[in-house]
């Protein structure tokens, strides 16, 4: 055998030895409300580093209707699954994946092949759904605060302010919150009128058909004062006002812990009080129905 041959061997058999362990090859596919991209993978990194395979992790997780959907990937095995939650299913992700991974690890260190097929099934497929599981049965709070115009319950069109608290769980939710309505004022011809306030409480059953659609069911309650206009005596008067209110709200923006809405709101005023001055006439009588467009913004919790 001549020398070059020898050399060619030689280098050959160097750089073989040289030669890092094969490392586990981590990709990522998430949506931008959900978090950085960056981040994550880093976060994966860091946690499945220590872990020497071939085989690639793939993480996809996809935006639908009705929450978001999770696909894990180690090599030829996949493991699926849903939430309502983003964030709860990217915590998900790095026990599924250390789940495939480990026995991996395990069976290259072992000298018998026998023991790797028990701890390649056993502990996989229960942990992640018991975690889903827990979280899905808590519900969330939420609390924030809207304004937006009423035409109806008043002279006329005012501003409207509402802080509302929410218990939400997936679907389902309710909702209590206080109203407050700027004075609105009306005078007939003769320069006679009422100036007209209110405040009150609203009690509300939410659903959630789609992810951020919203239709709302309550009832609200209202407190009404009024001051006459027109008369040589001030005259000062108050009533009470109940109606069943249904609405619809969409959610433009979601990222925990913020979140932004908007919606419309119908109320059928059942008492329709009315406002007189003594020795002249009636000058507002409450309508049937009346309406109001808000925005809300908020934290949840």
């Amino acid at each position: 055998m001549n020398a070059s041959a020898w050399l060619g061997g030689g280098l050959a058999l160097s750089l073989w030895l040289a030669a890092p362990p094969a490392h586990a090859a981590i990709s990522a596919q998430i949506p931008p409300e959900c978090g950085s991209l960056s981040d994550f993978e880093h976060e994966l990194e860091q946690r499945l580093g220590n872990v020497s395979t071939p085989e690639a992790t793939r993480v996809t997780l996809t935006p639908e209707d009705d929450g978001y959907h999770l696909l894990v990937e180690v090599g030829e095995q996949r493991r699926e699954l849903h939430d309502a939650s983003c964030q709860e299913l990217l915590h998900a992700a790095i026990v599924i994946a250390l789940a495939l991974l480990e026995p991996k690890r395990e069976e290259a260190a072992a000298p018998a092949p026998e023991p790797a097929p028990p701890a390649k099934t056993e502990p996989q497929s229960s942990p992640p759904p018991e975690t889903k599981t827990s979280r899905r049965s808590q519900p969330k709070f939420a609390l924030g605060a809207g304004a937006g115009v009423h035409l109806g319950m008043l002279p006329s069109a005012t501003l409207m302010l509402e802080l509302e608290a929410q218990l939400k769980w997936k679907r389902f939710g309710v909702a209590a919150g206080f109203r407050y309505f700027l004075p609105a004022s009306e005078r007939d011809e003769r320069e006679h009128g009422a100036r007209i306030g209110a405040l009150g409480a609203s009690l509300t059953g939410l659903f959630e058909p789609w992810r951020r659609v919203q239709f709302r069911l309550g009832v609200a309650s209202y407190r009404l004062s009024a001051t006459g206009l027109g008369s040589q005596q001030p005259i000062d008067g108050s009533a009470w006002e109940v109606a069943p209110t249904l609405g619809a709200a969409f959610v433009p923006f979601e990222r925990p812990p913020f979140w932004t809405r908007v919606g419309l709101e119908g109320q059928l005023n059942l008492v329709q009080p009315s406002f007189e001055i003594l020795s002249y006439d009636e000058v507002f009588h409450v309508p049937w129905g009346s309406g109001s467009a808000l925005v809300h913004a908020g934290v949840i919790f």
